[in-house]
């Protein structure tokens, strides 16, 4: 059993690299942003299908909207080569592709990783919707903007520090 649980282990702790490098990559494409919102499907089953929702600022303002339309699933914006080159084959530009990676995600590591949008940039109803909202969280090693680490709330104005203005 422990062949096993060793592997799990490292299964969850790839997850969780990939998933950092999501949340790396969508900090890069949207500097501004604080959440990648997904939601799963409203029907119980065994395989819950993720679907991408929007890309929200600290406040819940959208700025990428990823529902039905004709702009829905276009590319998203590029990211420098130092990123994009970790995508291997993968493009980093094509919400299919950020979509199929999350899902895989989800996949090892089920309700383990992905993690509910908080309520305060939720929208009205999202927060007693049959399916709350997942949000992860964009942010980066490495701001373009800051060059040191930072928090989505560092790109608000006026400056805020978990959501206190300074």
């Amino acid at each position: 059993m422990s062949v096993l649980d060793d592997a799990l282990a490292e299964a969850r702790a790839a997850a969780q690299t990939v998933l950092s490098l999501v949340s790396a990559t969508l900090h890069a494409q949207f500097p501004t942003a604080a959440y990648l919102v997904l939601t799963r499907s409203p029907y119980l089953s065994e395989c819950d299908e993720l679907s991408l929702d929007s890309v929200r600022d600290a406040h819940g303002g959208i700025l990428r909207d990823f529902a039905d339309g004709p702009r829905a699933m276009e590319q998203l914006p590029a990211v420098p080569q130092e990123i994009a080159g970790l995508w291997g084959t993968a493009d980093p530009r094509n919400p299919h592709e950020v979509l199929e990676l999350l899902q895989r995600i989800e996949d090892t590591a089920p309700r383990d990783l992905l993690l509910f949008l908080p309520p305060e940039v939720m929208h009205d109803g999202e927060e007693n919707a049959e399916r709350t909202p997942l949000g992860i969280p964009l942010r980066s090693a490495s701001c373009p903007l800051h060059g040191a680490p930072c928090e989505p709330d560092d790109h608000i104005e006026p400056p805020t520090v978990r959501g206190e203005a300074l």
